[in-house]
């Protein structure tokens, strides 16, 4: 049995403190400006995207801050309503976390799409290449809940159970664990077995945001049954979580991508 420091703190200057939140936040989104930097360079030498580096960095830049305004947006519409419609000023607090996935996949799409009708660029290769880049800042995007010990699983009375002490005293699912290592690890590992098979080519073909869309809705899915959240009666026998009637819906999105690549529907200006 494991037990986490009770302190969310990294270090402080002054008053203002530093949450290993916010660190391994940050640093999911270096690993994902990295590796999607590295293949724009590479599917450019290869003559497979005239993307330069230049436009390139501007458009992540901008779509950096749409992602957290959407993915804060998205937990105080999806998750915390109640709470932040009395506390609005809290919406502007995301240094102690709460940031939606859901919400910044969102916001990051629809940049995306805007982005290249107005640059005529293909809007599947654009999605291919944010998403081998999502699914390996996931892994540490992830890790940042479980330090800030922010969506903990179900009570769970075994040795193998992780105490948050910020929540109580009892061992729990390390769910974020479990979420690092499918929505972000096996997602990443799955893309590059996929590119050493098919080589850059494949990039713009949609299939990479497919195993990350289907890899991503369906492991958390499964993983939700073990959180301690709230669940939702959709039925007099089924309960669902936001989280996952959110999957269902990339599941649905995941395979309409799949359709659009299967019929080499390109979507441009």
């Amino acid at each position: 049995m494991f037990s986490l420091n009770a302190s969310t703190i990294a270090f402080s200057i002054g008053n203002f403190n530093i949450y290993w939140y916010g660190i391994l936040f940050a640093f999911s989104l270096l690993i994902g400006w990295y590796i999607s930097n590295n293949i724009v360079k590479r599917l450019n030498i290869l003559g497979y995207s005239k993307l330069s580096l230049n436009e390139f960095d501007s458009f992540l830049f901008f779509g950096l801050i749409i992602v957290i305004v959407f993915s804060r947006l998205g937990h105080v519409l999806f998750y915390e309503f109640q709470y932040y419609i009395h506390n609005p000023i809290e919406i502007l607090n995301i240094r102690k976390g709460g940031l939606a996935f859901h919400g910044g996949l969102i916001g990051l799409m629809v940049h995306t799409y805007m982005y290249c009708k107005k640059k005529n660029i293909s809007w599947l290769l654009l999605l291919d290449i944010l998403s081998i880049s999502a699914a390996a800042g996931l892994i540490t995007g992830r890790l940042a809940n479980f330090f800030n010990q922010e969506l903990v699983g179900k009570v769970w009375a075994s040795e193998y159970g992780v105490i948050f002490p910020l929540v109580d005293t009892f061992p729990r699912y390390p769910t974020q664990l479990y979420e690092a290592l499918t929505e972000g690890l096996l997602a990443f590992i799955i893309q590059v077995i996929y590119l050493n098979r098919n080589g850059w080519i494949s990039f713009g073909t949609g299939k990479y945001s497919v195993i990350f869309g289907i890899v991503y809705s369906t492991s958390r899915f499964i993983i939700e049954f073990y959180k301690d959240v709230e669940e939702i009666f959709i039925t007099n026998n089924l309960l669902l979580t936001v989280g996952q009637i959110l999957c269902i819906l990339m599941f649905i999105v995941s395979l309409i991508i799949y359709w659009l690549s299967s019929k080499k529907v390109t979507i441009t200006k």
